[in-house]
């Protein structure tokens, strides 16, 4: 399982592939998803980890990312495309009450763009309501 070091929890990852990423708000339409309970994700790289999705999912695997359950996507999606932005999920999986769903992009789509248009345009609406 997927352990949490300092605390002997074990994490659950869902992982969203075969969808549709759509904007206004960011959602994953259509995914088919596996629930993994049982993967060290710190035994991997960046490369295995790819290479394990890809197994996974019998599927390419060129646009990965991930989001915190407590967050929306479009505030809190992050993509893995280096072994930085890999260990970077690691250390977030370790981390108390961790709860993260891993997306695949199988369009190339904005996606990044998208959320931060989103936020940029949640901003603007609150701003409008505080005026």
């Amino acid at each position: 399982m997927v352990s949490q070091s300092s605390t002997g929890k074990y994490l659950t990852v869902d992982v969203h592939y075969g969808g549709l990423f759509a904007p206004n708000p960011l959602k994953y339409l259509d995914p088919e998803k596996i629930t993994v309970r049982d993967v060290d994700f710190g035994g991997f790289t960046y490369k295995e980890f790819l290479l394990w999705l890809r197994n996974l999912t019998n599927g390419s695997c060129d646009n990965v990312y991930y989001c915190s359950r407590k967050e929306t996507l479009g505030e809190g999606i992050i993509r893995i495309d280096s072994d930085a932005d890999y260990w970077e999920f690691v250390e977030a999986t370790y981390t108390p009450e961790a709860e993260l769903d891993v997306y695949i992009d199988h369009q190339n789509d904005p996606i990044l763009d998208w959320a931060e248009n989103e936020v940029l345009s949640d901003d603007n609406e609150e701003e409008d309501d505080n005026e």
